[in-house]
């Protein structure tokens, strides 16, 4: 099973790890790496490397945002090891998807690209509805 560490600024990924939990119930298979506030870059360093150590093949790692000190941390490990894939800008929707993706049996690479196209297609914009048909009623709702 593909190993997911998810990893960002602050409490985020301990933060979003907890919403994943809470919708599937289970994290089973992933690590997470908060880089709070007071924290230096070699404690992230020392924290992703034991992480990520307790992983035995394949791993994605989920940063929050590009070029961010848990992103480049992530990418420095993963010049070092080919079995590591990074994505960043992550997201609730992506994560889930990803890890339902990992459960069913998917690469470390087919989970990464996968996260791309996810990720964008969660953000969006409610655009509300001005007018309602002269058919609707309050009933539909």
């Amino acid at each position: 099973m593909v190993g997911i560490l998810i990893t960002g600024h602050g409490h985020f990924a301990s933060g979003i790890a907890s919403s994943v939990e809470l919708i599937m119930q289970s994290l089973e298979g992933v690590e997470v790496v908060d880089f709070p506030q007071g924290d230096t870059a070699t404690e992230l360093k020392e924290n992703m490397h034991n992480a990520l150590s307790k992983f035995d093949g394949e791993i994605v790692v989920f940063a929050d945002l590009l070029s961010g000190s848990p992103f480049n941390t992530a990418v420095m490990e993963a010049l070092e090891n080919e079995k590591i894939q990074v994505v960043y800008g992550t997201n609730l929707g992506m994560l889930i998807e990803c890890i339902m993706m990992r459960n069913m049996g998917s690469s470390a690479i087919e989970i990464a690209n996968k996260a791309c196209e996810v990720g964008q297609t969660q953000i969006g914009k409610f655009e509300k509805q001005l007018e309602l048909d002269d058919d609707s009623s309050d009933e539909e709702w």
